[in-house]
């Protein structure tokens, strides 16, 4: 009986959907970055699949409904651009700047550790994309060979750190400007970063979803320009 039921689509999709509607209210009550619902929801399942050793794929059978939202949820993001497009037309050279600068030393430090810690190639290549969206990271490993599970995972890692510490790093360096905030989260945590960025306000989110775009272009077309560079160090 037990195991009909582990196996139910509908078990795993009440409770992610559960989890996330109690990490709202406990966002409310006490304004923790761990509550934020999206990552407070993964750290719980993954705790829970652990310590009940129960299978991903178990849970897959209906957290994997979720994964059909993504590409929708992603495009919806243009909506609130649309509403705060003035803020683009307006500070459209210090977007882009800010976002090219950020690949550009997002790039050189993944190097740098490279060489720190004697990365191998394979390594090298999971690590690059860990900042961009899962869809293109995916990608992008592959096309460099790297592990591309691997750089699922590390891209989910980025993300949910991004999503916890943003605002903490905002409230250290008084960075209280909404375009540079929705930038900084869009560019350095993708999606995660850019639920954050909604919670923060619409124009966060706004700018934090143009950032998941462009970052993504940006990586794609730096990324051929490194492979000469790995060959002559790695």
């Amino acid at each position: 009986m037990l195991d009909k039921i582990l196996i139910s689509p509908i078990l795993w999709i009440v409770l992610t959907i559960g989890l996330y509607l109690l990490a709202g209210k406990l966002k409310e009550k006490w304004s923790n970055p761990l509550f934020t619902p999206l990552v407070f929801s993964i750290i719980v399942i993954i705790v829970l699949l652990l310590i009940t050793d129960i299978p991903l794929e178990t849970y897959r059978t209906g957290g994997q409904f979720f994964s059909l939202f993504v590409t929708p949820a992603t495009v919806a993001l243009a909506i609130k651009l649309e509403k705060n497009f003035v803020y683009l037309k307006k500070y459209y050279t210090a977007i882009l700047t800010g976002i090219f600068s950020g690949v550009i030393f997002h790039t050189i430090m993944i190097y740098a550790f490279a060489f720190l810690f004697q990365f191998d190639r394979d390594m090298l290549a999971t690590l690059i994309p860990k900042s961009i969206a899962t869809a293109i990271a995916v990608g992008v490993s592959g096309s460099l060979d790297g592990i591309v599970s691997l750089t699922v995972a590390v891209v989910v890692f980025t993300g949910v750190i991004g999503a916890l510490i943003g605002q903490t790093v905002f409230k250290l360096f008084n960075i209280d400007d909404p375009v540079a905030q929705g930038v900084a989260l869009g560019s350095s945590s993708h999606a995660m970063g850019t639920a954050k960025a909604i919670e923060l306000g619409d124009i966060q989110g706004a700018m934090s979803g143009l950032s998941i775009v462009v970052t993504g272009i940006v990586v794609v077309i730096l990324v051929p320009l490194t492979v000469p560079i790995t060959n002559f160090f790695f």
